[in-house]
């Protein structure tokens, strides 16, 4: 039986700047995303019955409404591919946590219908459709490291970089929705006395590439509006750098906060330290490209 495997990787946020609604309910977002090694592990098989779309996994929502399952209904809508298909998710990037864990999955199971199906789509037609599933999906088709801007869909790749360790944290009792996180942006936007300061995606791209990740001057809008509501979010954030980290942020909307070490033995004495504390403590690694479907 045709069979294919897939590994769905979590992402950071190493800079991320919300802005204004546009004319079309999104936000403007400038941001640095960076691919890491904390994976969801996804199988995929054909069955019997025409049409049929079998998930099994961690899930917080039903079926329907997982955007592997909207993936899927889109491949088919865009090709009449009808066997029937069945994933099984070995989850292990956490929801409600800014990891970009739905987004990537929405991404990968694109990648496994291809596969599957032996149909093959042009690039631009692939990001076409990933953007119809959601903004961060289209990332997920391209390097490890990209400059995003517009809602999303607009995303420019650039060389990865691989030169430090990443602690990533996740607190046990809170997750923050994507849509309450955009709310409370708006909320804080419409103060006239909260100025952000904005960084274009050129010097963005260059800070990164030439700058050791201790002299990142880089953000998070989200972090900056409800880190005072969300006091376990500072608490990681003074824990990480009393451990060592050299840069820590906010990843997208939250709640995961990761800290970025240039030393892979503090990074090992602080996942132990912030472990003590926090159950979802991982140490993990920027990525320097993202793999394709496995068709076994």
């Amino acid at each position: 039986m045709r069979r294919v495997e897939i590994l769905s990787p979590a992402k950071i946020n190493l800079h991320l700047e919300v802005g204004a609604v546009r004319n079309d309910g999104f936000h403007e977002i400038q941001s640095l995303f960076q691919a890491v090694s904390l994976y969801d592990r996804m199988e995929w098989t054909l069955t019997d019955r025409q049409g049929e779309c079998l998930i099994s996994g961690d899930f917080p929502c039903l079926a329907e409404d997982n955007l592997i399952y909207k993936a899927v209904g889109l491949f088919r809508d865009a090709t009449g591919f009808k066997e029937g298909v069945s994933v099984s998710v070995d989850k292990k990037i956490p929801h409600e946590a800014g990891l970009g864990g739905g987004s990537s999955n929405g991404a990968a199971a694109l990648k496994a219908m291809a596969a599957l199906s032996g149909i093959s789509f042009s690039f631009e037609k692939m990001v076409e459709m990933a953007a119809s599933l959601g903004s961060d999906v289209p990332f997920f088709f391209y390097g490890a490291a990209a400059a995003v801007s517009g809602r999303g869909e607009i995303v420019e790749t650039i060389p990865a970089r691989t030169d430090f360790s990443v602690i990533l944290v996740k607190p046990d009792s809170l997750g923050i929705s994507t849509a309450d996180a955009y709310r409370a942006v708006d909320r804080y936007l419409e103060d006239e006395n909260n100025v952000q300061s904005v960084l274009t995606k050129e010097d963005m791209i260059k800070l990164y590439r030439e700058l050791s990740p201790a002299e990142w001057p880089f953000r998070n809008s989200f972090f900056e509006t409800y880190k005072n509501q969300y006091k376990p979010l500072e608490f990681i954030f003074n824990l990480l750098y009393d451990s060592g980290a050299v840069f820590a942020g906010l990843s997208g909307s939250g709640s995961a906060v990761f800290g970025l070490f240039l030393s892979v033995e503090k990074a090992h004495i602080a996942e132990s330290h912030l472990r003590s504390h926090f159950p979802f403590t991982e140490r993990i690694k920027p990525l320097d490209s993202i793999l394709p479907a496995n068709v076994l």
